[in-house]
């Protein structure tokens, strides 16, 4: 199914990116599109919390999940109801961090395959690109 890729640098070292990507609580202070996250009580593994998104049609709430945690490397969280997924790798690099991010959706059903077929890579871009300009735009604010 649909997906986007963004590789970039960011001007900031790891532990800094890492304080804004790794923790899904900060997420409404940078990512566009979330509006608050609730019930996350400690950033691990498998932990589940709720998310309200602004959509293309309003806004929506979901519960998301941890599915991959790297300390201060790799963090992939999932919405249980859709499918769709965001990934981002951290590299350090000199006093700099690589950053790759993935959105993309593997849908539960098929009002989301349509849904995500319709809108496909060109929205999912349009996410990728506005969470690095997000994440960016908070660290020079720090």
């Amino acid at each position: 199914m649909p997906s986007a890729r963004k590789q970039t640098v960011i001007e900031a070292p790891v532990e800094q990116v890492w304080a804004y990507i790794g923790d899904p609580r900060r997420y409404p202070e940078w990512a566009g599109n979330v509006v608050s996250v609730t019930g996350l009580a400690t950033v691990e593994a498998e932990a589940e919390f709720q998310q309200v998104s602004k959509s293309p049609f309003g806004k929506a709430e979901t519960t998301f999940r941890i599915e991959e945690l790297d300390e201060m490397r790799t963090i992939k969280l999932r919405c249980e109801q859709t499918g769709y997924y965001s990934r981002w790798v951290l590299t350090e690099a000199q006093s700099f961090t690589f950053a790759e991010v993935e959105i993309g959706i593997d849908p539960t059903a098929m009002q989301y395959r349509l849904l995500f077929g319709v809108m496909g890579k060109r929205y999912l871009r349009s996410i990728a690109d506005q969470a690095v300009d997000g994440v960016r735009s908070r660290l020079k604010r720090a």
